[in-house]
């Protein structure tokens, strides 16, 4: 009989509709090798809403959660879990799971996703040592790239024989036919560029927009689509109605996966202007698909992506570099080619689904042996 896995991530019912890069790991999980390997137990932590509720709400359903994680673990009695975690208050509550699953001598995984909890930590030195006591409890911390384990093993205290890198699962083999397939040429009308991500400030939308904005003022002929939604969905509307951008910006919201493939076939550039992140999931979907990228050196981006040979790399919340950046891909045709192949072969290289999944794998089976 297969040992039982319990992952802690997005699950949500079919009644909601929750978007991230957690919930999209999720879903490549539960349709991959792994199901056969172990008894998948998925357990549902995400927000009701974005954005969250308020501290008492959010306080309440945590709690709630703790219960029925207590519940879930008492019925099922899983041999190893899987835990992901974002940053804040997420990654409190999932320090606190972690001490649930060691006081029922379940054997580990924490999976922290946001870049934000590295800047949180050093911010605060209560909450990093709260944060470093929690995640300390895990058989195995497992990180996004070598800026991550760096982090862990120097910040965190965690020693080096329970830090493992595991790089995002979204290459897909759908993703990775259309970048084999994509051409790119010179004889092109309206470049059409891409971003896939919340609308919220952190995510550099509105430098992104006002780039847009000084781009058309110079005569090109460029139209973006936001996928995603979020708080600032009604300024980018004014913004986009005062400076007359309705042929030239549209907020598309989100759509299902599938939709979203051909939104990356049909488009020529990707755009994440992030001021912080882990290694985001539209990143290396977009690279995967063969969109040449402009994007931000925050994370573990620069760990995978060389600026002018993978990706074009700007500093975080700069309008100019970043509308330079989007004018210098438009115009060198040669470099987006080369940007678009380079990124393909990095997709295959580290993010391939199964290779990441089956190297998962190996390591909850070895965490498992070594209870």
């Amino acid at each position: 009989m297969n040992k039982k896995l319990l992952i802690v991530g997005s699950f949500p019912s079919k009644k909601r509709q929750i978007f991230g890069g957690v919930n999209r790991s999720c879903q490549i999980l539960l349709n991959s090798s792994i199901t056969e390997e172990f008894e998948v137990i998925p357990f549902d932590s995400s927000q009701i809403s974005n954005p969250p509720p308020n501290i008492f709400i959010r306080s309440l359903l945590a709690t709630l959660r703790l219960f029925k994680l207590l519940y879930v673990i008492r019925k099922i009695r899983p041999q190893v879990s899987l835990i992901f975690c974002s940053d804040g208050a997420s990654a409190l509550e999932k320090g606190v799971m972690l001490l649930i699953c060691k006081s029922f001598k379940i054997r580990t995984l924490i999976f922290p996703r946001a870049g934000n909890l590295m800047k949180q930590t050093n911010m605060s030195r209560i909450f990093k040592r709260i944060i470093k006591n929690l995640f300390n409890q895990a058989n195995v911390f497992l990180c996004q790239g070598p800026k991550w384990e760096d982090y862990a093993r120097k910040v965190l205290d965690i020693k080096s024989e329970k830090l493992f890198i595991i790089e995002n699962w979204t290459a897909t083999p759908e993703l990775l036919r259309i970048g084999r397939e994509r051409t790119i040429s010179e004889k092109q009308e309206k470049i059409k560029l891409l971003y896939v991500g919340w609308l919220e400030k952190e995510k550099g939308v509105m430098e992104l927009v006002n780039a847009i904005n000084l781009l058309v003022e110079k005569r090109y002929d460029i139209h973006l689509r936001l996928i995603g939604d979020g708080n600032l969905r009604n300024k980018i509307n004014k913004f986009i109605s005062k400076n007359n951008l309705s042929n030239n910006i549209t907020i598309q919201g989100w759509t299902k996966t599938k939709n979203l493939q051909d939104y990356y076939l049909k488009s020529d550039i990707f755009i994440l202007p992030s001021w912080q992140e882990g290694m985001p999931n539209a990143l290396i979907e977009a690279i995967s698909s063969g969109l040449p990228s402009v994007t931000t050196s925050v994370g573990v981006i620069s760990n995978y992506l060389k600026n002018n040979k993978s990706t074009i790399l700007v500093e975080p919340n700069n309008t100019i570099n970043l509308e330079k950046s989007i004018e210098k891909l438009i115009n060198d045709v040669n470099l987006r080619q080369i940007i678009s192949k380079n990124g393909i072969l990095i997709a295959e290289k580290y993010f391939y689904a199964e290779k990441s999944i089956n190297k998962l794998t190996a390591i909850i089976k070895k965490v498992i042996q070594n209870n």
